[in-house]
């Protein structure tokens, strides 16, 4: 896992315009955060040795849940 500072994490909400509703959301969204970055830096990684052909970089969705992703994304949730 990415260590996220402190200094990076509130450049970031400032950066994306995040306010979450308290210290717990706070908490579970820079946790979310934390892993997109590992994910970008293990991808950036194989960019660098030339196994992928594209660059990843930290983004306004790098909060989100992994559901909320893919319903901006147009996916939609199966029917009850």
């Amino acid at each position: 896992m990415s260590i996220v500072t402190d200094q990076e994490w509130e450049e970031y909400k400032k950066t994306y315009e995040k306010v979450y509703e308290n210290t717990q959301e706070d908490k579970m969204r820079r946790e979310l955060y934390s892993r997109s970055k590992a994910k970008i830096e293990d991808h950036n990684k194989k960019y660098m040795n030339g196994e992928v052909t594209w660059k990843m970089a930290i983004n306004h969705l790098a909060d989100l849940k992994e559901e909320e992703y893919a319903s901006r994304c147009g996916k939609r949730a199966p029917p009850k």
